[in-house]
């Protein structure tokens, strides 16, 4: 049995923690904060229920592989459900398109009602490439075997790149195979989705728009949040050992190697594994002090932080323009209106996202791309900033990112900052790719 400490108590840390406590090693999670599961929170007001962070998710097979290889099945906790509503995109033209979310056939269709027929088949066949790059991240970045020691995700075959073409952007990918700017601006999407420049964002980013096509997106009746107390619970259940107001500001190592951690009020705790769920640049820069980690150092140093979604929760009396779960405004900034909220009866809960740097006030930027709601507002509320991960700045930046398996021996990495990157799916398989590489106790 080898002693866990657990930096940080984000999705990444909560499941990297249960996932090591099944597999029989002590765990201990140390959380800075009161309050468990970063993002994955709630803001209640005025009889009003947001999701701070993630609201729905795709690759549902990630949760409820976490879940099974921690207990129980996620169904034994929390109902996943899927979002049945299809995404609305409004654009600057006042053209409006209603994209499913998981059927091929039908957004197919949306693309011929909106622009004709052969912008559609362009939209098809883009996403239906997409399949060849999500089996090879999926084998060679994802699923494989580790070996030793090494930061594998920074190792990708030679072949495999040259089939990814990293150096392609998406407003490439975009430019080449889209000849309709609406088009252009719904692939963009997935890059500001992850708080990035479509100019700056490898093409393949847009794997995403195959991964939601193929897996559709999911949900949580009465909130995401959910999932992080599930998680508590399965914390609990495990045994695991749980210190908020923890905060760790340093990890102890010798001749390579962790010994443990230091806390903020001087106390020492041992651990053969420290996992850290928190800034790569942060761990590196200020909390690493062992010359095994020189060059990790230096790459995560190199990196800047993406930008957050401006967040802006909005308790509205009906009633109200009808919008299904989702909504995008396209322009500039980008503003993502999600319904999603639990509301007293003849109100509705609706979460503003903007990505960009806000410079008119949300309900401004509502009004001018259509939405008229001023006069609804009864309670508004703002979710407090997050870590947003790694910002692409090229597709040098992958390797950059923080590997799963730290040059210091017994140290690893997950969550927004470390491979496979941020989002709900890429946070949960870099939990159980550094399970795989810790093993059993």
């Amino acid at each position: 049995m080898a002693g866990v400490i657990v930096i940080g108590a984000g999705l990444a840390g909560l499941a990297s923690a249960v996932r090591l406590a099944k597999l029989g090693h002590s765990v201990t999670i140390c959380e800075r904060d009161e309050r468990l599961g970063g993002v994955l929170g709630r803001i209640e007001a005025d009889g009003f229920q947001w999701d701070a962070g993630a609201a729905s998710t795709t690759l549902p097979a990630a949760l409820r592989d976490l879940f099974r290889k921690s207990g129980r099945p996620i169904e034994s906790l929390v109902q996943l459900e899927p979002v049945v509503d299809s995404r609305r995109h409004m654009f600057a033209d006042g053209s409006v398109l209603d994209l499913p979310l998981n059927d091929r056939g039908t957004q197919h269709e949306a693309w011929t009602d909106l622009a004709g027929a052969q912008l559609a088949r362009q939209w098809t066949e883009l996403v239906d490439s997409y399949a060849d790059t999500w089996q090879l991240l999926r084998t060679t970045s994802l699923e494989p075997p580790l070996e030793g020691e090494l930061p594998f995700n920074h190792r990708l075959p030679l072949s495999t790149v040259r089939a990814l073409k990293p150096w392609q952007s998406l407003e490439k990918v975009a430019q080449r195979s889209l000849s309709d700017e609406r088009a252009r601006a719904v692939l963009r999407h997935f890059a500001a989705q992850g708080d990035s420049d479509a100019t700056l964002t490898p093409g393949y980013v847009g794997v995403w728009s195959y991964l939601e096509r193929t897996f559709g997106r999911w949900t949580i009746p009465g909130g995401f949040g959910a999932i992080a107390d599930a998680l508590v619970q399965r914390a609990s259940e495990r045994k695991i050992t749980v210190r908020t107001n923890a905060e760790v500001v340093a990890v102890a190592t010798q001749s390579g190697a962790v010994t443990g951690v230091r806390l903020a009020d001087g106390e020492e705790l041992a651990a053969d594994i420290v996992v850290s769920d928190i800034d790569p640049r942060e761990l590196y820069g200020r909390l690493v002090n062992d010359s095994a980690a020189k060059k990790v150092r230096k790459r995560a140093l190199a990196t800047h932080q993406a930008q957050a979604a401006y967040v802006v929760h909005l308790g509205l009396q009906e009633p109200l323009p009808a919008l299904p779960f989702e909504t995008v405004l396209h322009g500039t900034p980008t503003v993502v209106v999600r319904t999603g909220g639990q509301a007293p009866a003849g109100h509705q809960a609706w979460s503003v996202l903007v990505h960009g740097y806000p410079t008119d006030d949300v309900l401004d930027l509502l009004v001018a791309r259509g939405l008229h709601i001023r006069d609804k507002v009864v309670s508004r509320q703002v979710s407090p900033s997050w870590w947003a991960g790694v910002a692409w700045e090229g597709y040098r930046t992958a390797r950059r990112r923080a590997a799963n398996v730290s040059p210091v021996k017994g140290l690893y990495c997950v969550g927004a900052g470390a491979h496979p990157g941020s989002g709900v799916p890429a946070t949960t398989l870099g939990a159980a790719i550094v399970a795989d590489a810790i093993g059993k106790a």
